[in-house]
């Protein structure tokens, strides 16, 4: 039971519940223009906004580009392409890396009415089986070096009926050719699809426990996706650099921007980040806190480099001459880094939202009101705030865990409220989040403690790259993992001393009860998950330095 008389100190708002409804039904708009599926939004991209460029990328050092029509062709083909293996819906399991066809076919399996299950291209045989059985996955695509894999699944996993191993681009180019739209197979892409089915099942990261499936229909993608609280510039480029497989890259990369009708440009490998920033010359971008901290050490390096250029000039050396807008999510964005940014003519801020809720609960809000916020309310979904904790409801939220029903009933509210288990409150619209419900500490005094609370006051203190804050013996204990770079040749003592001072002066900040009263040090980073969060079930704590 938490303690409501704290939780009122700590959030600095009303304990009652804090209930948002959206005055203009925005959510509406996408059944205004005809959208109630993903192939509707598709088809309606292709319609508004013609040969413009909806897709860039590299191939071959090349640049190459796709018009909203061609990717509409494109995605239609694939989904003629499944209808000639199999008829009946099916569960697909998807595995591959971010590139154009990946999207093309991501998007053309949703188009064809079955269910799709996208996986990390990283995962294991082992975790495989264990999540196929789970979702009852019937055939797999997967990239043709996944293929060993592939063949050990099927052989394990005795339900799997049929693998599909893609070629390179030259077979998808022959797929998109031989199932057009002019061709005799042409009418199997008319295929019913109710709006409210599941069509997508994406898989929770696990940072607090075991995975499960989010069931995702077209009527969560879409509510989600086409709405007009926030809308791209019609000059917009935006650099799509996160991992496909999660719905936060594919529903703001792919999604909005179809709606939008502004262009994507697909980074591909991480380690092409600074060279793409440069060659699309793009004017936004979704990055993880992790990557936007990257992003900022680059330029300070350029201007300590080139002391002659201002700041912005220095910037654009990293980042392009358009790039002025950064809209981050997964984890916490320090107000610190979100002023730097600025500094350089950079505008950050944060979103915010999850799986559960197709993802956006939040958008960002690039005006200067509410900056440190984690969004701006997109009027899609009714939100509250009860006993601390935000609540959601409407189109976006999801149908529930696959084949978990009682899991299912405990994530919602009797009266219907998804419990997203974030600690936060609503004002003037905007999210302010605080830490999560599964993470509060609660000493025997009764005093209920976000450990994000504190775990984000060490975020700009450059030596503490990682921290993690928890209970022990009723007392709040952390790990520290140090960065390697900055305490390169110091010994374990003057780390140890180092970190003292920070977290000395940390403490000074806080009440007694909340004051961290002693420290370990890391050898290796924390576990973290293909979001780049920290994984809180995963510690491994070692006896090792101690303050």
């Amino acid at each position: 039971m938490l303690n409501v008389k704290l939780l009122f100190e700590l959030y600095k708002t009303d304990i009652n519940s804090c209930v948002y409804y959206p005055t203009e039904k925005e959510g509406s708009d996408e059944l205004k223009k005809g959208i109630s599926t993903v192939k509707d939004l598709v088809l309606f991209a292709a319609k508004e906004y013609g040969e413009k460029d909806f897709c860039r990328f590299f191939r071959d050092f090349e640049m190459c580009r796709k018009s909203f029509v061609e990717f509409s062709e494109d995605c239609l083909a694939v989904s003629r392409y499944i209808k000639t293996i199999e008829k009946e819906k099916m569960h697909i399991a998807f595995i591959g890396k971010t590139n154009y066809e990946y999207v093309a076919c991501l998007t053309g399996m949703i188009c064809s009415g079955n269910v799709v299950v996208p996986f990390d291209p990283n995962i294991t045989v082992d975790e495989a089986c264990l999540l196929f059985e789970d979702a009852d996955i019937e055939m797999l695509f997967c990239e043709e070096e996944f293929a060993e894999k592939a063949n050990e699944i099927g052989r394990r996993y005795k339900k799997l009926r049929q693998i599909v191993s893609l070629g390179d681009w030259r077979w998808f180019a022959n797929v998109f050719e031989k199932y057009s739209s002019d061709s005799d197979y042409a009418s199997l892409s008319d295929v019913e699809i109710d709006p409210q089915d599941c069509t997508l099942i994406i898989y929770t990261s696990g940072t607090t426990g075991d995975r499960k499936g989010v069931m995702l229909s077209n009527e969560n993608l879409v509510s989600n996706s086409c709405y007009d609280s926030y809308k791209s510039r019609d000059d917009d480029v935006n650099l799509s650099l996160l991992p496909m497989h999660h719905v936060f890259c594919y529903a703001c990369d792919v999604l909005k921007n179809l709606y939008d009708g502004s262009t994507v440009c697909l980074n591909g490998a991480l380690v092409s980040l600074y060279r793409n920033l440069l060659a699309f010359e793009p004017t936004v971008a979704r990055m993880v806190p992790l990557i936007c901290k990257s992003v900022l050490t680059k330029i300070k390096i350029a201007e300590r480099k080139h002391p002659e250029l201002s700041k912005r000039e220095a910037a654009e050396l990293v980042v392009g001459r358009n790039f002025t807008r950064i809209i981050a999510g997964s984890a916490f964005l320090s107000g610190a880094l979100i002023d730097e940014f600025s500094e350089y003519g950079i505008t950050a801020r944060q979103g915010y939202g999850m799986s559960e809720c197709s993802p956006r609960i939040t958008t960002s809000d690039f005006s200067e009101d509410n900056k440190y916020s984690n969004g701006v309310l997109h009027g899609v979904d009714e939100v509250r705030v009860v006993d601390g904790e935000i609540q959601v409801k409407g189109p976006s939220v999801m149908l529930g865990y696959y084949k978990k029903a009682e899991q299912t009933a405990d994530a919602f509210t009797e009266d219907g409220f998804l419990h997203t288990g974030d600690l936060g409150y609503i004002e003037n619209g905007h999210i302010y989040l605080v830490g999560r419900k599964k993470n509060l500490i609660i000493l025997s005094n009764g005093e209920n403690i976000s450990p994000e609370e504190i775990e984000n006051k060490f975020v700009d203190d450059g030596i503490i790259k990682e921290i993690i804050v928890l209970a022990e013996k009723d007392t709040i204990v952390a790990e520290v993992y140090p960065e390697d770079q900055l305490t390169f040749g110091m010994t374990k003592e003057e780390i140890s001393a180092e970190i003292g001072k920070i977290v000395d002066r940390v403490n000074s900040d806080l009440k007694t009860d909340r004051q961290i009263h002693s420290f370990r040090i890391r050898e290796n980073p924390f576990e973290r998950t293909s979001t780049g969060k920290i994984k809180r079930t995963q510690f491994n704590f070692a006896e090792d330095e101690k303050k």
